[in-house]
């Protein structure tokens, strides 16, 4: 598939930089108004085994100490339940099929957009398929800080991601270098905050439909992040410009991307990939964490190709599997379909930026 030379690089921090030196030349809106919904497709075993064949360095490894958490209570494999933590928050759990306590798997937070629910994000994204420990947390009230909406603090729902990762690493052989945080509308605009508030944790990050609050990006620490960002130009409820909601403005996609590549100390030209259904994937080269964002022509405040998507032109599956693909996550629903590179090109900073 055409995307696993991106995923070694989404998986591995700082790879990039590490490779050059030895070898040369080799965002907050109501989803109640636009709700969204998502599938998607399968890695191949090749892709799968290329992506465990990645060395780890030192540098990449990250150290989460011993956890302090009391160990879960959770579902058998391939089954889903709600997890009640002692600070009274709970969560949707699904423990993949094949899970197994011989290998580390990898954790994938998704957070749901403002007054929705976790059991609707876990609907709409059907990312249970993938072969990743799954979890749906429920926002207090069906929001998340800092939006200007939210009944709970940045503090707050810091700590909640944290308790839930620190439960999880109680419980379970988690892979503590490939802890994610994905989410759609408000719940992407919290994924971005916690990839600048806890980059100690969150390896990468994937937002869909974001409003970008402009507390998100206050005090966001200077250490790369890999970032995946997708968005709707004709997105009626966070303008893909930027604009103002619940009286406070939010930043425009292009502007919040060139923030990312600049903190992932991306060096090289953007490259461009135009896929099959009227999407373009733009990616920034020589970075120490992968930043990549998809433009989707026309699109709505929808997940892209998902089951609310009644108008998808993007294909079954679209949102879930350029996300997890991104995660360098194998496993997808099978009836997803997978979008094909029909040319490519590069694209100029200024030219990103423009309207």
């Amino acid at each position: 598939m055409h995307t696993i030379n991106r995923i070694g690089r989404a998986v591995t921090k700082k790879i990039t930089t590490l490779l050059t030196a030895v070898v040369v030349g080799t965002g907050l809106a109501s989803c109640a108004e636009f709700p969204s919904r998502g599938e998607t497709s399968s890695l191949s075993e090749e892709g799968s085994a290329n992506m465990d064949s990645h060395p780890t360095t030192e540098a990449d490894t990250k150290d989460l100490g011993l956890p302090t958490s009391a160990p879960l209570v959770g579902p058998e494999p391939g089954k889903s339940s709600i997890i009640n933590l002692a600070s009274g928050r709970k969560f949707i759990l699904h423990m993949p099929a094949s899970y197994q306590p011989g290998k580390k798997w990898p954790v994938v937070l998704a957070f749901h957009g403002w007054k929705e629910t976790a059991g609707m994000m876990e609907g709409y994204t059907e990312m249970d398929a993938a072969e990743a420990i799954m979890v749906y947390p429920y926002g207090k009230d069906g929001a998340w800080a800092p939006a200007p909406y939210a009944k709970t603090t940045g503090t707050e729902d810091i700590q909640f991601a944290r308790d839930i990762v620190d439960s999880l690493r109680a419980t379970y052989a988690v892979d503590d270098d490939r802890i994610f945080a994905t989410g759609m509308s408000n719940g992407g605009g919290f994924a971005a905050y916690l990839g600048c508030q806890m980059p100690d944790v969150f390896t990468s990050v994937a937002t869909v439909s974001a409003a970008y609050y402009k507390p998100i990006h206050e005090s966001c620490k200077d250490e790369p992040v890999g970032r995946l960002d997708m968005h709707g130009t004709l997105d009626p409820v966070v303008g893909y410009y930027g604009g103002t909601r619940h009286k406070e403005p939010y930043e425009s996609v292009p502007d919040v991307v060139t923030l990312d590549a600049k903190r992932n100390r991306c060096e090289g030209e953007l490259t461009t990939e135009r896929l099959a259904n009227n999407a373009l994937l733009i990616q920034w080269e020589l970075c120490e964490d992968p930043v990549q964002h998809i433009r989707i022509g026309g699109g709505r405040h929808v997940w892209p190709g998902g089951t609310y998507d009644n108008a998808s032109e993007v294909g079954k599956g679209f949102a879930t599997d350029k996300v997890l693909d991104f995660f360098a996550i194998p496993g997808r629903p099978a009836d997803m379909e997978e979008a094909h590179t029909v040319e490519t090109g590069t694209l100029d900073e200024n030219e990103f930026s423009q309207k």
